[in-house]
């Protein structure tokens, strides 16, 4: 109430002031719109202030929220969009090296892939998931020791179901021998397990005892062999100690084309060539034993080039240098074309054959 008064009082005080001279009235309200300008004046220039200063932010915010929506349509077109995991399936053929088993080329050359695929920003599947289709498919048609070398047909993605036709197919070796001496892995792997003299044989006693090899023939497979004997795989009981002695291995059917014999001109007997083309299954180790069996002595394979697997051949193979992704792709591109062109002549010419027939 005593700050009400004391207001009041002031007001009435300057109202009777401003009655006896009117000239302070008349300057006080000049000195209010003084006031009131100024203050309007302030206020536009602050918030003309603020608004230059929220409009880069604004922009900035306009910029990075387009930004975002653009890398989510990439992300979106991505998502939908199908990953190509595999380039270029189908086969090609490799150079296998010395001292490599098929499975180490299988592995190397499915990480080749793999890697490649990553930098393509594909995620793959661990390589034991069963169930997810993102991985990496690579396989070999037809097993190589790992003392010999040559011609290894694979396949990438869909090219691995057609691998078990090269498995059966024909193919072709060059192979060296010696005789004397025998090992448990009827190579130079093996630990010498007979020895017999050789004296008596010849070049032409050997060029003699080929044809009984060639054709349809029995042949009792190596006991370090992928063969399976009772669910388990025959190298797998030689490590456990095993011999023929104590596997029976049964005798299988395989087929020879032909058996070329190669003398040896540098070192001569008791080392000797040949040059076999066969059908599959057929092992070479198990072939040269029973030469030297038929020549009343004993035989060991000394080296193994595989030179030919179906269409493929030496002049077809990836070297180890060679082998990068880019390589193989294009290797598998090559391959695709040429197996193409020939299934177009194998029907050109049974068309042939049929017209000539019908006429």
């Amino acid at each position: 109430k005593a700050t009400t008064l004391t207001s009041t009082r002031r007001t009435f005080h300057a109202m009777h002031k401003f009655e006896r001279n009117p000239n302070l009235y008349t300057q006080h309200l000049r000195r209010c719109q003084n006031d009131i300008t100024s203050f309007r004046l302030c206020s536009s220039s602050s918030s003309s202030s603020t608004e230059q200063e929220s409009t880069p932010s604004s922009i900035n915010n306009q910029e990075s929220n387009s930004v975002n929506e653009e890398q989510q349509q990439q992300q979106q077109q991505q998502q939908q969009e199908p990953q190509i995991i595999h380039k270029v399936e189908g086969l090609f053929a490799v150079h296998k090296p010395l001292d490599w088993t098929s499975n180490d080329v299988v592995s190397y050359i499915r990480g080749i892939l793999e890697r490649d695929a990553r930098n393509r920003g594909i995620t793959l599947a661990k390589r034991r998931s069963k169930k997810s289709k993102k991985k990496i498919k690579v396989g070999h048609g037809g097993t190589l020791d790992p003392l010999a070398e040559g011609v290894l047909v694979l396949g990438v993605g869909s090219g691995t179901k057609i691998l078990h036709d090269y498995l059966s197919g024909a193919k072709s070796y060059k192979a060296t021998g010696k005789l004397g001496f025998e090992t448990n892995t009827l190579d130079l792997e093996g630990n010498v397990t007979k020895t017999a003299l050789y004296d008596h044989v010849t070049n032409e006693k050997i060029e003699d005892v080929l044809p009984k090899f060639t054709g349809n023939i029995m042949q009792v497979p190596p006991i370090f062999s992928a063969i399976r004997k009772d669910g388990k795989r025959l190298y797998e009981r030689a490590r456990e100690g095993m011999t023929e002695n104590d596997v029976l291995i049964d005798a299988r059917e395989v087929e020879v084309h032909q058996i070329t014999y190669i003398e040896d001109t540098e070192e001569g007997l008791p080392s000797f060539g040949l040059d076999v083309q066969c059908g599959g299954g057929t092992y070479i180790r198990s072939l040269i034993r029973d030469i030297g069996y038929e020549l009343d002595t004993v035989a060991t394979m000394t080296s193994l080039v595989r030179t030919q697997q179906g269409p493929f051949t030496l002049d077809d193979v990836l070297l180890k240098d060679d082998w990068n992704a880019d390589t193989i792709y294009a290797a598998v591109e090559r391959s695709n074309l040429a197996l193409a062109q020939e299934v177009d002549d194998e029907e050109e010419s049974n068309n042939g054959e049929e017209a000539f027939c019908a006429s």
